[in-house]
């Protein structure tokens, strides 16, 4: 009796442990819809690394040389390394990332997908339709076999990953035909920097409007409705056990002699308007507030197609 209890709870130990090791592989099985694009967050992150494969070391490298590979040629890239992928096929799978997304520009169909699943023991290179020249079916077949396949094989994934894309790279420099996006960006900047300049001299010239119109009502003579006043004299009093500022301007209409005096106070402990007009003015245009050029931006991916050019296998 006590030998069938104790088979009934190893029985029932297997199942429960068989149970969460089927959950944990289910949970690290992706689809091209789970797959984390940290690019989309990001525009400067081209690794997927959902599983942790890849050293942060080798993630950085990786990020650095596919974002000079796209600021020079244009090559929009998505490199993702993970467990297992639903169905284990990385053709099919690489397909319906590209699909999804429309990685690479719609103008030069340059994307770039490369994906590793490394429990699924596969790997491949898809390359968009504007790059099938550069790197034609062979030449990504010659990259995996010389450079990928012999770290896979050791389980060395940092070394795969970065040694297939120092060999892309050499062939994608080898290309003068790929336009990169840092001429795009050169014409963005330009046309923002118009922008820039049209809102600056638009500002200033309210202002000058805004005092001109100010001089004008000044000049007004309500007596023969001419444009004439102009002021004549100027002066200050102070009232020190009150703490203010007279200030008494007079003008007189050229036309038709009419005379009127002003009056008005100021604080003697607040600053002039004018100061403090030129201190807002100051601080709104060359203050905090501005553009900032120390992070940076979610990307997008710009509607390329892919023909089912590159290569792959298993290891």
């Amino acid at each position: 009796m006590e030998f069938l209890e104790r088979t009934r709870l190893m029985r029932l130990r297997l199942t429960i442990l068989c149970m969460i090791l089927v959950a944990a592989l289910h949970a690290a099985t992706y689809t091209p819809e789970s797959l984390p694009i940290p690019y989309l967050q990001d525009k400067r992150q081209y690794v997927s690394n959902p599983d942790g494969i890849l050293s942060q070391e080798a993630v950085d490298s990786l990020n650095l040389w596919l974002g000079e590979m796209e600021k020079a040629h244009g090559v929009q890239t998505v490199l993702a390394v993970v467990e297992h992928i639903e169905g284990g096929d990385t053709y099919e799978f690489c397909m319906a990332l590209g699909r999804k997304y429309g990685i690479g520009s719609k103008e030069q169909n340059t994307g770039l997908i490369i994906l590793l699943s490394t429990g699924d023991r596969a790997y491949y290179i898809l390359t968009g339709r504007g790059l099938e020249g550069t790197l034609p079916d062979a030449i990504c077949k010659r990259i995996e076999n010389r450079q990928m396949l012999p770290a896979l094989r050791e389980g060395d994934w940092d070394e795969a990953m970065l040694a297939t894309v120092r060999a892309i790279t050499r062939y994608v420099d080898g290309d003068p035909s790929l336009v990169g996006t840092s001429d795009f960006d050169d014409e963005d900047d330009t046309i923002a920097l118009m922008f820039f300049v049209a809102f600056m001299a638009l500002g200033i010239g309210l202002i000058f409007f805004a005092i001109w119109l100010e001089q004008r009502r000044k000049s007004y003579c309500p007596s023969c409705h001419q444009y004439k006043m102009k002021k004549i004299s100027s002066y200050t009093t102070k009232n020190k056990r009150l703490g203010i500022r007279t200030h008494h301007d007079t003008y007189r209409c050229s036309h038709c002699y009419f005379t009127k005096e002003q009056h008005w106070d100021e604080d003697l402990h607040s600053g002039t308007g004018a100061a403090a007009a030129g201190g807002a003015l100051g601080g709104s245009f060359f203050g905090g507030g501005g553009r900032s050029f120390g992070g940076s931006f979610g990307g997008s991916f710009g509607g390329g197609s892919f023909g089912g050019g590159g290569a792959g296998g298993r290891f």
